[in-house]
């Protein structure tokens, strides 16, 4: 669910069921905002203990959230979990109402439009693609036009215009690093890629698209290196056996 409103309803139905991985981005402000419901500890019950993730947003709008807080609990729970679970397909309750345009009773949160396209890009790098969207909503007909479009476009696979070069380097605002602390603690018990480190949450993205590279290079380093160790032993064993040979 990307709405700025808890979907209580789906959370409801499938919360027992492990075969179902349901998870939600809403405005929560510890339960004082509409409908209530979607705390961070509300995991699941049953068999399907952990396959309910609420991303519960807190802190009112002092300020509000936008694009780096959304791209951040992308990168941090979400799509780790996502690629944990390895879905057959994704379905997304497409409410735009979280998209800047929206007052304060309505969400007031300053999501673009533009980033809905490419947090529906990140999506489709699971089930092979197969990603469907409901239209759910959202309470400002431009919104709701832009955003749709940014994802029609995503889904098309058509060229996305890049995010600005500063959001790359914004980390994100305190009471989102807070509710993203809560929800790493909670779901790191549950899902072995998510790491429960207020560090993880607090970089900015491109220091962790830096770190990432950094760590992909040094695990080919040491695949390279230990190549080379094993090829300087076969030829230590060769060099053993000549002796051995000549020996005789």
């Amino acid at each position: 669910g990307s709405d700025v409103h808890h979907g209580n309803g789906t959370q409801q139905a499938f919360y027992a069921d492990p075969s179902i991985l349901y998870v939600s981005l809403h405005r929560y402000d510890e339960g004082n905002f509409f409908p209530g419901s979607g705390a961070p500890n509300e995991v699941g019950r049953g068999l399907g203990k952990g396959y309910n993730v609420n991303i519960a947003w807190t802190g009112g709008l002092d300020p509000p959230m936008g694009d780096v807080e959304y791209l951040t609990a992308f990168r941090t729970v979400i799509m780790p979990i996502a690629k944990e679970f390895n879905p057959d397909i994704v379905l997304v309750s497409a409410g735009f109402d979280a998209v800047e345009g929206h007052d304060a009773p309505l969400g007031g949160y300053k999501v673009t439009a533009k980033c809905f396209g490419h947090l529906m890009k990140q999506l489709l790098k699971l089930a092979a693609g197969r990603v469907v969207l409901a239209l759910e909503g959202g309470h400002d007909l431009t919104a709701i036009c832009d955003a749709s479009e940014a994802c029609v476009n995503a889904l098309l696979g058509n060229e996305l215009e890049p995010l600005p070069e500063d959001m790359l380097h914004q980390t994100p605002n305190m009471n989102a690093m807070a509710s993203l602390q809560k929800a790493t603690e909670i779901q790191s018990k549950y899902w072995k890629s998510v790491k429960p480190y207020p560090a993880l949450v607090s970089y900015a993205l491109a220091e962790s698209q830096k770190q990432e590279r950094e760590e992909t290079e040094t695990v080919s380093a040491m695949a390279s290196l230990s190549v080379d160790v094993e090829q300087s032993f076969s030829q230590e064993d060769t060099a053993v056996t000549q002796r051995h040979r000549s020996s005789e």
